[in-house]
């Protein structure tokens, strides 16, 4: 189908008797009686954004300590349930990042999430940074498969052309009201995901690209405009405040929890469910029937936890679809492969005791003075007690290799400059301690940097070990680029399963490695 083709949707049959209570009370405040309450229309837009291959209910302790959350089972019923509401008014969603980040995905890439999007019928899905993590024939191979559109307007070819089967928007009919959803991915690719992946491709400026393509949807009709960002809160903030004509935001990428909608000065509402399908995004727009334009949303509009608990509904069809892939990959992902004595947690803001085990584990494997490991890799937390194999992935999902090299020290000081204090999180060490002065220009905040207790000597020669993200210049790692001696070792997987087997109970703590001078 063309680019911008309408996907008919049908009429609104009924809608709940919340639903029709909001618009009445939003009606008689607007005209003073209820008598104009069919001037207008909700019209629901279902969303999610990052599920990174989640099709199993997990433990999220910043929502329930006792019972799991998300699922595929759990959301498909709980996006049915919302559909039914108002079948003919609805749109459902995905903001990118849908399939990397978990063992079922990973291994049948990205098999498992593409079969229950279908089953869901997703109306439209825009690209994220990890869509590209398998490379573009892979990428190639979901967007075949999969029964609705992939959106990616602002990523073109050597020859300005968009990629094979990609579009820049749709336009959906719901109603008597044409409905445009343009997608957007962030430039921040060409350094979130392999450097090679995207070699050939230019991540154009969205502010550039969307004014235009808003202009070209309201020629074919359209009067609700959305754009599918997986650009992250701040940028959609950006594309907000400077781009006009936007009714929503539908956003991704920064794993913002946004329990509201966001309402800019200018009209335009920001939206995003976090990650990993363990909130729905449920936004009700008011549509006045004389215009087809957005007029407001409803109280109602948010995000929906996606309880999974004993009693909680779930969808038979998706259930079924999960345990297909699970049983093939439950006998190897079950496997106890350690144990830690205390919970095992990241973060990107500074030294966490996860970072500093997979750092270890990296340096014992490579027999290096230094190791480097980006925030982001680190994608789960690990409860305390047995260590599951099914844990490990979940947390190290990225396939990555281990590289080897020898870097001057005032390389590695580059390094640490580059990646203690940029966009991408604080980088897990081990091997040297750091003190950073985030009151320093950007460049100048190593204030101390010393290697086994020793002050780090800018014309030594150091042995490092990083990943192959890093080496390749992911997260604007330049520095790590110049190395010499350049060695491939053992996936970064197997460094720390091998290190768990040998040393747990394992007990990482917060020692110092990583400070910042007050």
């Amino acid at each position: 189908m063309r680019n911008g083709a309408i996907f008919s949707g049908g009429t609104m049959k009924k809608r709940s008797c919340n639903l029709l209570l909001a618009i009445l009370v939003i009606v008689t405040i607007t005209t003073g009686g209820l008598c104009a309450a069919p001037a207008t229309e909700i019209l629901t837009i279902l969303h999610v954004n990052d599920y990174h291959g989640r099709v199993n209910p997990s433990i999220d302790k910043t929502i329930d300590a006792d019972n799991p959350v998300g699922g595929a089972a759990y959301l498909a019923a709980m996006i049915k349930r919302e559909r039914a509401v108002n079948p003919g008014g609805t749109v459902l969603l995905a903001a990118g990042d849908m399939f990397q980040g978990s063992p079922v995905s990973n291994l049948a890439y990205g098999a498992p999430v593409m079969h229950i999007m279908n089953e869901l019928k997703f109306d439209a899905m825009a690209l994220g940074n990890h869509e590209f993590d398998w490379g573009v024939g892979v990428l190639e191979r979901l967007r075949r498969e999969a029964h609705f559109p992939f959106l990616a307007a602002n990523i073109v070819d050597p020859h300005g052309n968009l990629l094979p089967g990609m579009k820049r928007y749709v336009i959906l009919r719901k109603g008597q009201t044409k409905v445009a959803v343009i997608g957007v991915t962030t430039p921040e690719t060409r350094y979130t995901t392999k450097p090679d992946n995207v070699k050939n491709l230019t991540f154009l400026s969205p502010e550039n690209v969307l004014p235009g393509l808003i202009n070209d949807v309201k020629q074919r009709g359209a009067t609700i405009i959305i754009v599918l960002s997986h650009l992250g809160l701040d940028a959609d903030k950006k594309v907000a405040s400077t781009v006009p004509g936007i009714d929503a935001i539908v956003g991704g990428h920064s794993h913002t929890v946004i329990h509201k909608p966001l309402k800019t000065e200018n009209g335009t509402v920001i939206l995003q469910t976090g990650a990993y399908g363990v909130y729905l995004g449920v936004l009700e727009l008011i549509v006045d029937k004389a215009t087809s334009k957005a007029v407001g949303y409803t109280e109602a509009s948010g995000l929906k936890v996606v309880s999974a608990g004993a009693h909680d509904a779930s969808d038979r069809r998706a259930a079924l679809i999960a345990k297909k892939y699970n049983d093939r990959v439950k006998d190897k992902f079950s496997a106890v492969v350690g144990t830690a004595s205390a919970d095992l947690t990241t973060t990107r803001a500074g030294e966490s005791n996860l970072g500093n085990l997979v750092a270890d584990a990296m340096r014992a494997a490579a027999g290096c003075q230094i190791a480097f490991e980006n925030s982001g890799g680190i994608r789960a937390n690990i409860p305390a007690g047995k260590i599951t194999m099914e844990e490990v992935f979940t947390a190290f999902p990225f396939d990555n290799v281990l590289i080897s090299m020898t870097l001057t020290g005032e390389q590695v000081r580059t390094a640490l400059e580059q990646g203690g204090t940029g966009d991408f999180g604080v980088m897990q060490v081990s091997g040297i301690a750091v003190t950073y002065d985030l009151k320093r220009p950007a460049g100048q905040r190593v204030v101390k940097a010393e290697v086994n207790g020793k002050p780090l000597d800018a014309t030594a020669s150091y042995t490092v070990v990083t990943n192959d993200f890093l080496a390749a210049g992911g997260d604007k790692m330049a520095a790590l680029t110049q190395g010499k001696n350049i060695a491939y070792g053992d996936t970064l997987l197997d460094a720390l399963v091998e290190y768990l087997k040998e040393h747990s109970p394992v007990s990482p703590q917060v020692e110092g490695r990583i400070s910042f001078a007050q």
